[in-house]
């Protein structure tokens, strides 16, 4: 589908909250997650749009005021190059608005908007969206592992 309207980018408002919730749970659904988002309205309320947000979304608006896109990210910090960057945490363009730049646009403002900053990101392995940030210049970064410890997990060993 070609760009038939241009999208209008934005911080994400309080009202637009249970549509960011929904389409989080799409995007869940699209990567066949194995558990729905964790996020609340709640602690979407005091971690987006709270006095310290801990987490930045922008949103694309259509002409019709509706939202058809969004994107998540907040501020990390590399102590090896002593520099703070930028980690995309989710990225979304409803299925039926895909194909007209939406999902570059919103990456592109942030990146705009941290143009010193280095802008990661981190993508399924076999999610087609590897395709979408390496045309945008991304590079996969194959010298690194992600290892994480889950919150309450019974079976790992104390630190």
């Amino acid at each position: 589908m070609q760009n038939q309207a241009p999208v209008l980018i934005r911080v994400a408002r309080r009202e637009d909250g249970a549509t960011i919730l929904s389409m989080l749970a799409e995007l869940a659904a699209w990567e066949c997650a194995p558990h729905a988002p964790r996020l609340s309205p709640s602690t979407l309320e005091s971690d987006v749009f709270g006095k310290n947000p801990k987490l930045h979304i922008l949103v694309a608006e259509n002409q019709s005021k509706q939202l058809v896109g969004f994107i998540s990210y907040y501020e990390n910090y590399s102590s090896w190059e002593g520099a703070v960057g930028i980690h995309i945490g989710d990225l979304w363009v409803s299925p039926a608005c895909r194909g007209q730049s939406i999902g570059s646009d919103l990456l592109n403002h942030v990146a705009s908007s941290h143009k010193e900053q280095r802008v990661d990101v981190f993508v399924i392995r076999n999610n087609e969206a590897r395709f979408f940030y390496e045309h945008l210049g991304f590079k996969e970064q194959t010298q690194w592992i992600l290892y994480r410890k889950e919150s309450g997990c019974s079976s790992c060993r104390t630190l």
